[in-house]
């Protein structure tokens, strides 16, 4: 009997140990869980706090650019720009983009002087940066048009193929939206939707050529628009506009071979003061200084800048053949 109990206490007081060991455990892991949870939430409202403060900010701003942007819309200044955001397919408003455009040309200047304390540099680096993003925007503009072009004519097979198949000019505006890839799969998609939402079929061509402005889809949205008040085989007037395309692109690939050396002697004429002014800095720095560090050097500096951005917009000139 004395051995029973003896055995019934031992276990007992196993089980109380390991119960015990156990709540310890778990209060211990309930302090750690209650601290990680009081951590997260004070990091979560800190970090809610910066989001409102930054959407605070962001509203701010964002109220002031559409005032500006009221301003200038009565002056007929922001609707161009807006034009060439579409153009460009940049996803920003005209007055972000005449914000974005001030901020570039100001601030780089703003700052060499304030490094330098030289009036006139600052002058000419906030000339020079004005025409950073027109060149950007421009620059995207003919990478869109350039690519829609080379898009251009399998879109005219699609639809010719489809208008054989019995299908309307609609569905086949339809089935390139969705079958091309961007951005004239987007843009076709674009002026269905138009369509589809109560925007007459002329309407929705011209805006189409609006944002687009390429001579090839204006000649397309002619022949769409005659064929639609005259009548007409509109599968055979894509067949023809698709030969009438590719040989207009077979002449540019011509065209741009013949005009490479030209545009490559630009580009070397154009780099081979600034390498000279890299290779002089390089072995005799001091020779150089003088042009930095005096107004008069920096007029030169100037004069010379602007004499090459003369030449090589004059180059380029010579060897873009228009068609």
């Amino acid at each position: 009997m004395k051995i029973f109990l003896t055995c019934l206490c031992s276990f007992f007081t196993v089980v109380f140990f390991f119960l015990s060991l156990e709540c310890f455990r778990f209060q211990k892991k309930r302090k750690v869980q209650l601290r990680m949870k009081s951590l997260k939430e004070a990091e979560k409202q800190k970090i809610e706090r910066a989001i409102e403060t930054e959407k605070s900010i962001f509203v701010g701003a964002q109220k002031v650019i559409s005032f500006v942007g009221k301003v200038l819309e009565r002056r007929g200044i922001i609707k161009p720009l807006e034009e060439k955001m579409i153009k460009a397919d940049l996803p920003l408003r005209g007055e972000e983009y005449l914000v974005l455009w001030l901020l570039v040309t100001f601030v780089p200047g703003f700052l060499l002087f304030l490094v330098t304390r030289h009036l006139f540099g600052g002058l000419i680096l906030c000339l020079l940066c004005f025409f950073i993003p027109p060149c950007l925007v421009n620059r995207e503009q003919q990478k869109k048009l350039k690519k829609f072009n080379e898009q251009l004519v399998d879109a005219l097979v699609i639809i010719s193929n489809s208008l054989r198949a019995g299908h309307s000019f609609m569905q086949a505006i339809e089935l390139v939206g969705k079958e091309m890839p961007a951005p004239l799969g987007k843009e076709f998609g674009r002026t269905f939707r138009e369509i589809k939402l109560g925007t007459t079929t002329e309407e929705a061509l011209h805006n189409l050529g609006q944002r687009v402005a390429s001579e090839d889809l204006d000649l397309i949205i002619t022949a769409v628009l005659i064929q639609r008040q005259t009548g007409g085989n509109l599968a055979e007037i894509m067949d023809t506009i698709s030969d009438t395309i590719r040989d207009r692109i077979r002449m540019q690939g011509e065209i741009k071979t013949l005009t490479a050396q030209g545009k490559l002697s630009g580009i070397v004429i154009g780099l081979i003061p600034l390498f000279l002014v890299g290779i002089m800095l390089l072995l005799n720095p001091s020779y150089l200084l003088p042009l930095f560090r005096s107004s008069l050097g920096l007029m030169i500096l100037s004069a010379g800048i602007m004499g090459e951005v003369i030449g090589v917009i004059c180059i380029k000139k010579i060897v873009t053949i228009d068609f």
